[in-house]
């Protein structure tokens, strides 16, 4: 029973979370299904070598721009590891808000689980806007110097890098706090 809720409850929605936030921010329409399976295969291999620990994450989420990048080739950049870490900031500060509200009490923990799930996809009622931002991220991050921009792509890309290590010290700072919560 536990396995089958860890499917039903952790594996797929996070897996089909992860790929529609992919697809409706890269505006991809093709072998969506496939991407699906890699990221599920990744996300099974890297619970079989670091089960829910800041290592899964960092690996799952390299595993995920791989499995991008095997698929779409020279469709993903490098920048896509910053789009990824957004959804998973998202997934993290979501987790983090609603496991405060079990409060050392577990009995309500699977009915929080639930609706954290299901809050998880909230973020795609705007999915229409999620390829905008995208381009104009592109385009910020990409360097010329003969069109004026409001921010420069070096200042754009030490931005990016600052909120990516913020991200996973923050990351490790939740998990610490996860990790105590359960015992």
């Amino acid at each position: 029973m536990y396995y089958i809720l860890s499917i039903l409850l952790g594996l797929v929605p996070e897996v089909l979370f992860f790929t529609l936030f992919i697809t409706y921010t890269k505006n991809i329409k093709e072998k969506r299904i496939k991407l699906f399976i890699l990221i599920a295969i990744s996300y099974f291999l890297c619970i079989l070598i670091q089960e829910y620990q800041v290592l899964f994450y960092i690996l799952w989420e390299i595993c995920i721009y791989l499995a991008c990048k095997i698929l779409y080739k020279k469709k993903v950049q490098i920048i896509d590891i910053f789009i990824i870490t957004i959804a998973y900031a998202w997934n993290l500060i979501l987790s983090f808000i609603l496991m405060n509200f079990a409060e050392k009490d577990l009995s309500n923990y699977v009915l929080i689980y639930i609706i954290e799930r299901i809050i998880l996809f909230m973020p795609f009622i705007f999915k229409n806007k999620f390829n905008v931002l995208y381009i104009k991220y592109c385009k910020l991050w990409n360097r010329n110097n003969k069109e004026k921009r409001p921010i420069k792509s070096i200042t754009l890309r030490n931005i990016s890098l600052i909120l990516l290590n913020i991200f996973i010290l923050g990351m490790n700072i939740i998990f610490i706090n996860i990790m105590n919560f359960l015992q």
